[in-house]
């Protein structure tokens, strides 16, 4: 796409591979990209307490209303907002009113995860609310599962297509360690990931038998996980992310990927980020995933506990292999373009269509 346009990016700003990646990607792209970033506002109690359980009170009224002046002041073309949980129906309303703005909202989350319910139904039920009710105001609604563009249109959206998660090129690629970083990073299976009741910890305790090395990088929910008593080769490592969350996976001959039932996940960013470090990914088996690489080719799947453990072995038995099906997965996810400037060049191709 060529014309310029003006875009208004919104949201929280917490994480670089999100809203800070995707406006540098359309900058890239040559569209001037405004920031209107709420992340600081989760240093307030009462923020957050709002965001969670879809509350209008204060600090979420102040938030919309800024968002109405912003629109009106910049007139964008387009206002694009990311995970819009906190933005009220009648905001999006009053823009559509009284502007030409376009309206796109991006969810790589599962606004309608019934898994979410079970765990926590008022998370479920209250959380997401606001974007449910914002859907039919949306020109259009953009979700990393097909699943939920299907929900999408049960709650009134006018139009809804995937745009799956992506990598950066400029961060996520090989990378040289130092001796220093091989000593630390260095194992023969990493995961970097959060827990879930789904059966993980059994994969990764059954690895711990192995006479492998084994490095977590996990979150305080793997304080849940039942791993017993592990050995001295199987590490639980604090969360990492950016620049150590690569060097993580550079340091690692496999890298495992387990998909979220409570998000449905049908592939995750690790799946794309994975292979562009050049690295050997090795996931639960998906319809979605098996689309998107050939099996045993450029990637390993596994569909059980057994399969799983074998299959790490025969890898690490056959590093000539591992390394050919790594390089081909990096090649894999250029080919098919999916970095994060083709799936934002691939919004601007769906305003263009508006």
């Amino acid at each position: 796409m060529t014309n310029k346009i003006k875009i208004i990016l919104a949201g929280a700003w917490l994480h670089p591979m999100y809203e800070e990646a995707s406006c540098y990607a359309l900058q890239n792209l040559g569209a001037e990209v405004i920031p209107y970033n709420w992340g600081h506002l989760y240093k307030r109690p009462l923020f957050r307490f709002e965001v969670k359980y879809s509350i209008k009170g204060p600090s979420l009224y102040k938030l919309n209303k800024d968002l109405i002046n912003r629109v009106y002041k910049n007139k964008p073309d387009m206002l694009i907002i990311w995970l819009g949980s906190p933005i009220f129906p009648e905001t999006l309303e009053e823009i559509k009113q009284n502007t030409n703005v376009k309206l796109l909202s991006y969810v790589h989350d599962d606004p309608f995860s019934h898994h979410f319910h079970k765990l926590s139904p008022s998370y479920y039920k209250r959380h997401w609310r606001f974007l449910q009710s914002s859907l039919k105001f949306y020109d259009i609604a953009l979700f990393s599962k097909q699943l939920n563009v299907d929900d999408a249109y049960h709650f009134g959206a006018k139009k809804s297509a995937v745009s799956k998660q992506y990598f950066v090129p400029n961060l996520h690629k090989p990378e040289l360690l130092t001796q220093d970083e091989k000593e630390y990073y260095g194992c023969d299976v990493v995961f970097a990931g959060h827990f879930e009741p789904d059966g993980r910890d059994e994969y990764l305790r059954a690895l711990s038998e192995m006479n492998i090395k084994v490095i977590i990088y996990a979150d305080f929910s793997w304080k849940k996980a039942n791993m017993g008593n592990l050995p001295n080769n199987f590490k639980i490592r604090s969360r990492v992310s950016g620049t150590e969350y690569v060097k993580a996976l550079n340091g690692a001959k496999i890298c495992l990927s387990f998909m979220s039932k409570m998000n449905r996940d049908q592939y995750t960013t690790r799946c794309f980020e994975i292979p562009a470090c050049g690295k050997l990914l090795v996931s639960e088996r998906t319809d979605e995933l098996q689309k998107i690489f050939r099996e045993d080719e450029e990637i390993i799947f596994f569909s059980s506990q057994g399969e799983f453990v074998e299959k790490i072995q025969w890898l690490l038995d056959n590093p000539g292999l591992a390394s050919k099906i790594s390089e081909a997965g990096h090649r894999r996810v250029y080919k098919d373009g999916h970095d994060v400037d083709s799936r934002m060049n691939e919004i601007l191709e769906l305003y263009s269509e508006l």
